[in-house]
């Protein structure tokens, strides 16, 4: 799944081109792909959006942002006017028709003098609502053809969510099919385009040590963690909207439950790939409110010890908000594979600790041997940490040196940045390579949205009836008690 240059030649057109995902991650994905001859030779970045007011000509907007989120080291061994001079910019809102006009006329412009060949990869960075307005203006200017691969091409990113709900969901991949063909639609989610989230299909398919275990015969249960110790900062208009069971569970907390899940694909082609991520999301059980809490912080303190405001009290979140910022649930996949084996998903803001991990815990060993021993040995761990720091790690039972009884666990590890002598590449960066290869392995097909939302839908229609009792959790907590309580039940607790 790794590219060399890819070797067609494009224009990226990128809707919402002052946005704030543009100017912290696009853009400087972007400029290091450059740097790097990751880019086709023949290339160029078309921004349309409105202009933004501190830097009404776009050159100088994508100057500050690559100033801002580039580090000097890295901007200062590259041409940042050779980059900017690739650059362009369309003024105009989403639902201009004249703007898609002069759309039109920047593209055959590019096209002739940077010989694009018509190819156009769109990355609609844009909140959802206006996504409807860009691919119905996009149809009605002829700005799209029918291929994802044949020369003149074109593919369109979509950002998530994509949707609301199951229903939503439907009917915008129905709008985009109006437009565009299914294989020519790459949805992102930014979680499959980090190096250890790959690493899963690799780590069970590429080691036979593993892959024999990889059943309901010898794991005894499967944890997600999704935490963050930021609020909602400037989101909370979209976050309120959205929640976090939509906004991190329904896309990366099952995205990686599937990697983990999975079956053994044929290839790693992106159609096997994607035929069994989708597989494993059409055999888990909807959410049940029986199995599954949801939270909202309160005031508490951040990690370093300074007060933070609870969720209602942040920027543009109404003061009664009934959003839920975490949730906890237990999840099962009916498959003869992992028929009885829990997964738990946990995700929320404002917890003591940024980590993204997964925990598969291994059933334990027979205790007839270590009756004597200090203390029962623990079930084998493997632990696999996305982010911050990407870690792989198994837990074992060693003795204590100088004894016989004294048993401990230990950590067998594997750190990326010590093992491998490379930078992690941003998900962005990997990501739009991807898109510009037309490999479309690390996004998401329809069927996927659609058995995500059907899993997610139930519970949160029951939570949409049902009044809520919040805030339940202080901010700087790890959730409510009753999402302790939620696994206790099953006699476990959660990996902190």
């Amino acid at each position: 799944m790794a590219h060399n240059s890819p070797s067609q030649p494009c224009a990226f057109i990128l809707f919402g081109a002052t946005g704030d995902l543009a100017r912290r991650k696009l853009l400087p994905a972007l400029f290091r792909l450059f740097c790097e001859n990751l880019q086709p030779e023949k290339f160029a970045v078309i921004g349309f959006a409105l202009p933004d007011q501190k830097h009404p000509e776009y050159g100088d907007f994508v100057r500050a942002a690559l100033t801002e989120f580039v580090p000097d080291k890295e901007r200062l061994s590259c041409s940042l006017d050779d980059f900017i001079a690739a650059t362009s910019f369309v003024p105009a809102n989403f639902t201009d028709g004249e703007g898609y006009q002069r759309l039109k006329a920047e593209m055959d412009r590019v096209e002739k003098e940077r010989e694009t060949l018509g190819n156009r990869l769109y990355y609609m960075a844009t909140p959802p609502s206006l996504v409807p307005d860009i691919l119905n203006q996009l149809s009605a200017a002829s700005l799209t053809t029918q291929s994802a691969v044949q020369t003149p091409w074109t593919r369109i990113i979509a950002e998530k969510p994509f949707g609301i709900d199951r229903d939503s969901a439907r009917r915008l991949t129905d709008l985009f099919h109006k437009v565009v063909t299914e294989e020519q639609v790459f949805r992102i989610d930014h979680y499959l385009g980090k190096d250890a989230v790959q690493d899963v299909s690799i780590l069970r398919f590429a080691n036979s040590l593993f892959e024999p275990l990889w059943n309901r015969g010898y794991i005894e249960q499967v944890q997600i963690t999704v935490a963050e110790t930021l609020g909602v900062e400037r989101r909370g208009g979209y976050f309120d909207a959205m929640g976090e069971t939509r906004d991190m569970v329904q896309s990366h907390a099952l995205q990686v439950l599937a990697l983990v899940a999975m079956e053994p694909p044929n290839s790693f082609a992106a159609k096997a790939i994607r035929e069994e991520k989708s597989k494993v999301l059409e055999a888990m059980r909807p959410l049940s409110s029986h199995y599954a809490v949801r939270g909202q912080y309160g005031p508490g303190k951040d990690p370093d010890g300074n007060p933070v405001p609870g969720y209602r009290g942040e920027q543009s979140v109404p003061h009664d908000s009934n959003t839920d910022t975490f949730m906890a649930a237990r999840m099962e996949i009916e498959s003869w594979r992992w028929a009885g084996v829990p997964f738990y998903i946990r995700a929320g803001k404002r917890l003591p600790r940024q980590v993204t991990e997964v925990n598969i815990q291994f059933k334990g060993a027979p205790l007839a041997l270590f009756r004597g021993s200090t203390r029962r040995p623990e079930p084998n761990r493997l632990k696999l940490r996305i982010q911050p720091d990407a870690e792989i790690s198994l837990v074992v039972e060693l003795k204590r040196p100088g004894t016989l009884r004294d048993l401990v666990p230990v950590e067998l590890d594997m750190y990326y940045q010590e093992t491998f002598d490379a930078p992690l590449r941003d998900a962005y960066e990997r990501l739009l390579v991807d898109a510009l290869a037309g490999d479309a392995v690390l996004f998401m097909r329809e069927d996927e949205i659609d058995a995500a939302w059907r899993v997610v839908d139930p519970l949160l229609a029951y939570w949409r009836s049902e009044p809520a009792d919040f805030p339940n959790y202080a901010a700087g907590s790890w959730g409510p008690a009753a999402a302790d309580e939620l696994i206790a039940r099953d006699g476990r607790s959660w990996f902190n």
